[in-house]
């Protein structure tokens, strides 16, 4: 039992932010609601994200100790009653909240969602699971992973799979990204310790790693564009790219703008452009830009592969940060644990490889390209270089930067794959490319 957040149950608010807990568990298991837009909830309160956080990253852990006490499934119709066993169970098992409290506020919550018959089994089942010593069965139960993930990490990394199944059940640290243009590392732990938050310099140049997360409204340095909030792993990709003043750069895949910003304040006179297909996400670059005082790039809206947006004149540099699976992330979005398919793995892959290609014919020759995913895959990132090479007149570059500042990772034939670690960055992958 691993012990959470201290949770004060006589107040009638937390009965309510369980209540809400389970209403947006349902639209993420029926697929109806990301979780990002869960999370934004306006009324979810701050032990509402605990719960959701915490259902997503125990989910199969939970799920197992639920069904030895059931006789027989629930019906698909009485998910909600499902979703109130997953959040008493994570109370009882992961968090510091009395059993007497999590169990009757379980039963009062399932006569409000005019569930009354469900009292009862509610009741009985979570005291099983409090009684309940017996080891965890299923690997997927055991490590809180889907088992075909479980077996494709194991696969790819034998001597040290357990740990990064393990690494991907910590919590994040949250890191700010210092805004170069505007201050420095000094200058934003002041700041910071000004507004009564403890943080120390990371391991990515220009990085600061809070003691314990923060809301961005409490962070003066985010509201005046001193810095931004980006994990330590996907800071890397502006300083491998490392563009020089007044070259002409491709960020392929723009969207929300924490690398292009990024870009952006290494070098203020960049000839930037950005493209992405998301609509939806594209205005999130301009805004981030003027938030960080930075000039504004151009801003494409555009299927990179379509070339319709290109002038045909090449670029210098290349940043391809493609989609991907995410399983680079699982700390921060645990959800994807819930939703991902070997499937959805595949369909990545054919969409990356599409992209590779597309941007490599804008690069110009002695141009460089880096391609960067937030996976831990090989799928994704060194099977779409391999077939790449075998094709493209390209030359792997060196990137010393990754192997100092103690960062985790792993050499790969192509590239190199950053590794989960508690305390520190996401997986990441990059691979820095030449055209010759």
């Amino acid at each position: 039992m691993s012990p959470g957040r201290a949770v004060h149950l006589s107040d009638a608010s937390a009965v309510d932010a369980r209540q809400l807990a389970v209403v947006l568990l349902v639209r993420l298991l029926q697929r109806r609601q990301s979780f990002d837009d869960a999370l934004a909830h306006p009324n979810a309160t701050p032990f509402t994200h605990e719960l959701l956080y915490g259902v997503c990253r125990h989910y199969f852990s939970l799920n197992e100790r639920i069904t030895r006490h059931l006789s027989r499934p629930l019906r698909k119709k009485d998910l909600d009653v499902l979703c109130l066993l997953f959040v008493g169970t994570l109370q009882l098992v992961h968090m510091r909240v009395p059993a007497h409290a999590a169990v009757h506020t379980a039963v009062e919550i399932s006569r409000k969602l005019n569930k009354p018959w469900a009292a009862k089994l509610i009741n009985a089942v979570l005291r099983s699971v409090q009684r309940d010593t017996r080891e965890l069965v299923a690997p997927e139960a055991q490590f809180d992973h889907p088992s075909w993930l479980v077996r494709r990490v194991r696969d790819e990394y034998p001597d040290l799979w357990q740990d990064l199944l393990c690494a991907n059940q910590t919590r994040a640290p949250l890191a700010l990204r210092v805004n170069r243009s505007q201050s420095n590392q000094e200058t934003a732990l002041g700041r910071l310790s000004a507004d009564g938050v403890t943080a120390t310099p990371g391991r990515v140049p220009g990085s600061l790693t809070l003691s314990k997360p923060s809301p961005s409204d409490r962070l003066s340095v985010i509201g005046d564009g001193q810095a931004s909030i980006q994990d330590e792993g996907a800071q890397l990709a502006a300083l491998l790219l490392a563009p020089t003043p007044g070259m002409r750069v491709l960020d392929a895949c723009a969207a929300p703008g924490n690398k292009t910003t990024h870009l952006l304040e290494c070098a203020p006179t960049l000839q930037l452009t950005c493209v992405d297909s998301n609509a939806a996400r594209l205005p999130r670059v301009a805004e981030e830009c003027m938030r960080l005082k930075l000039p504004e790039p151009r801003i494409v809206h555009s299927t990179l592969e379509q070339l319709d947006w290109w002038d045909g004149r090449p670029f210098d540099a290349i940043l391809l940060d493609v989609p991907c699976s995410g399983t680079g992330t699982l700390r921060r979005h645990p959800d994807i644990k819930l939703r991902l398919q070997p499937r959805d793995v595949t369909q990545h892959q054919a969409t990356q490889k599409l992209l590779l290609n597309a941007a490599w014919r804008t690069l110009g020759k002695g141009g460089r390209l880096l391609y960067s995913t937030c996976s831990m895959l090989k799928q994704e990132n060194d099977d779409v270089l391999e077939d790449f090479f075998v094709h493209a007149s390209a030359q792997r570059l060196a990137m010393p930067l990754l192997h100092s500042g103690g960062l985790a990772h792993r050499r790969l034939t192509h590239g190199i794959q950053l590794l989960p670690q508690e305390d520190g960055p996401d997986a990441m992958y990059y691979s820095l490319i030449a055209k010759v």
